[in-house]
């Protein structure tokens, strides 16, 4: 067991700011595959959504990423990657994926105005985001096999859609250190305010409102809430910033 947190997740779920904190916190420096992925595109001229698409006929650029990371498990102690595939080529490292509503992904990555992606509105972000998810999801399956968003390959699941990123950091931290002690902690961390609308949705077709703990069904990256809502409903009416949740 190495003390290296692997971070993956959605777009805009907010994996460089989340790194920059826990580095701080941490003092662990970090290795940013999405970086080296954006100065590859860079130089090719291309934004990420064509370097995507090309990868999936050339997988030369996977190589280069995916031979750095693997050196990266073997010969590193001690470091942050934000990668969305790390925790597939670090199996020891401690596995975390930042879920966060599509919308507000979209929302920052619109705000963030990166240069090498063009946005001209907050729909055009949404359909961007919608395609390199796609086209991410199929290429992945296709070359190793894997499913980025089955849930169950990683060792805590934060939502980051209504968080500070210093409380996802700090959550994170938290079951890191659990973790390492050998100690249990909880899977999953939910914004209250995701849950009540999947809650509420889940009484429109006839769900039961419980006393029980939250506990969510996760299929393709979208979650259901299968019980808890009263806990949702108390947690959101107390200013929760995160909720613990288990997956069926």
């Amino acid at each position: 067991m190495k003390e290296i947190v692997t971070l993956s997740g959605d777009i805009g779920g907010g994996k460089s700011s989340v790194a920059r904190i826990l580095s701080a916190s941490l003092g662990y420096p970090i290795i940013s595959a999405g970086g080296m992925q954006r100065e590859i595109a860079t130089s090719m001229g291309l934004t990420t959504l064509q370097l995507n698409e090309q990868s999936a006929k050339d997988r030369s650029v996977d190589d280069r990423i995916d031979a750095y990371t693997k050196m990266l498990g073997e010969t590193r102690d001690h470091i942050i990657v934000d990668s969305r595939l790390a925790w597939h080529f670090i199996p020891p490292a401690f596995k975390v994926f930042l879920s966060v509503d599509p919308l507000v992904g979209a929302e920052r990555v619109f705000g963030a105005s990166r240069s090498e992606e063009h946005h001209h509105s907050l729909e055009h972000a949404v359909e961007n985001n919608r395609s390199r998810t796609q086209l991410e999801t199929t290429r992945f399956r296709a070359l190793y096999g894997i499913e980025l968003r089955d849930y169950r390959n990683y060792d805590l699941i934060v939502d980051t859609s209504y968080v500070a990123p210093e409380t996802v950091a700090a959550t994170i931290e938290q079951a890191f250190a659990a973790r390492n002690r050998g100690q249990a902690h909880a899977q999953v961390w939910m914004c209250p305010q995701r849950l009540a609308a999947m809650a509420d949705a889940l009484a429109g077709a006839g769900g039961r409102g419980d006393a029980a703990p939250v506990t969510l069904q996760a299929t393709d990256g979208q979650f259901v809430v299968v019980s808890g809502r009263e806990a949702i409903a108390k947690a959101l009416a107390q200013g929760v910033a995160l909720l613990p949740a288990s997956l069926t």
